[in-house]
């Protein structure tokens, strides 16, 4: 069974909460260049680029100061959850307008294993951020710790 929960996947060393970066490039090549480090991604270049496919087709800022980039990649080697805030607001597409500070970036394989994962995560990772104690604590975390804390604990 592949593992398809926020928790599951929560991996410390591909969480980085004082990110500095002034665009949602910088961002999401930031973000992607630690799932290579970790060995999530073997091909950074391809795996970026599906990002990219997929931020093409709709809008993955969900609001409140939050995006949720995501797509699927034949690059990705294990299925993994990079997380970041950002150390100020920078500008990103979404439903409400606002500006992101915090990502969820998912790198998960372009398979047919990989498009249920895919679906799991982001309802897993919607339905959290949908309680507002949750997001608040989230946004306010400080080290991987408080955030397993803040995403899984309340």
């Amino acid at each position: 069974m592949v593992e398809s929960t926020v928790e599951s996947l929560f991996d410390p060393e591909i969480i980085d909460l004082d990110i500095d970066v002034n665009t949602k490039d910088e961002a999401i090549k930031y973000l992607a260049k630690r799932l290579e480090k970790a060995g999530y991604v073997n091909n950074l270049d391809a795996y970026v680029k599906d990002i990219y496919f997929r931020e093409s087709e709709g809008i993955t800022g969900m609001g409140d100061n939050v995006a949720i980039p995501h797509g699927k990649s034949s690059a990705v080697v294990r299925t993994g959850l990079a997380i970041g805030h950002t150390r100020h607001m920078i500008p990103w597409e979404s439903y409400d307008g606002k500006p992101v500070n915090v990502i969820f970036l998912f790198a998960v394989a372009d398979n047919n294993a990989g498009s249920q994962v895919h679906l799991r995560l982001l309802a897993d990772v919607a339905g959290r951020l949908g309680n507002d104690e949750v997001l608040e604590a989230v946004k306010t975390a400080k080290t991987p710790e408080e955030l397993h804390q803040a995403l899984f604990q309340q």
